[in-house]
């Protein structure tokens, strides 16, 4: 019966749309991460919010241990990215996922090792100051931000073996 009720929630016998919000979004690409990182001979262990910037400790099939840190949205927005994640890391990976909202549609992940994420941050704030330059004046005060577009490039698409220890 429910099973034709999409995004239906029963609460005190009413019927009331579910939300999505960012914490489920958040966690779909976590999980969804830990999903393809597993089935590549990975171990996987959540932080749950425990240690800041590091959302997964992962240990690559030849025994390497390396800390991810998952970006996760459901528009082509942007991407926050917090100060401390800008810090030079060599043990720290990021995965960018994409969650269309069509469930007929794959996420779409992109994978970076520490050195090529520092080098699309620092992409991205030239395009920023740029983009500020022609507009006149800057963009509200808020925490940086990646573009979609600046992240989502074939070279980083599904570059699970190229860009993760192995």
């Amino acid at each position: 019966m429910m099973d034709n009720i999409p995004l239906i929630t029963l609460l005190g016998g009413k019927r009331m749309k579910a939300k999505a919000n960012r914490h489920h979004t958040q966690w779909a690409g976590q999980f969804g991460v830990a999903h393809e990182l597993v089935r590549r001979g990975y171990l996987v262990a959540f932080t749950l919010g425990n240690a800041p910037g590091t959302d997964l400790l992962c240990q690559s099939p030849e025994e390497k241990s390396f800390s991810l840190e998952v970006k996760t949205l459901s528009s082509r927005t942007y991407y926050l990215c917090q100060d401390h994640l800008q810090e030079p890391n060599e043990s720290r990976h990021f995965v960018f996922v994409f969650l269309p909202s069509s469930t007929e549609k794959r996420p779409e992940y992109y994978v970076f090792n520490n050195q090529q994420f520092l080098e699309v941050v620092e992409e991205q704030k030239e395009l920023t100051k740029a983009s500020e330059a022609k507009r006149g004046k800057p963009y509200a005060d808020f925490s940086f931000g990646i573009a979609y577009k600046t992240i989502a490039k074939r070279e980083f698409r599904d570059a699970w073996k190229r860009n993760l220890p192995k």
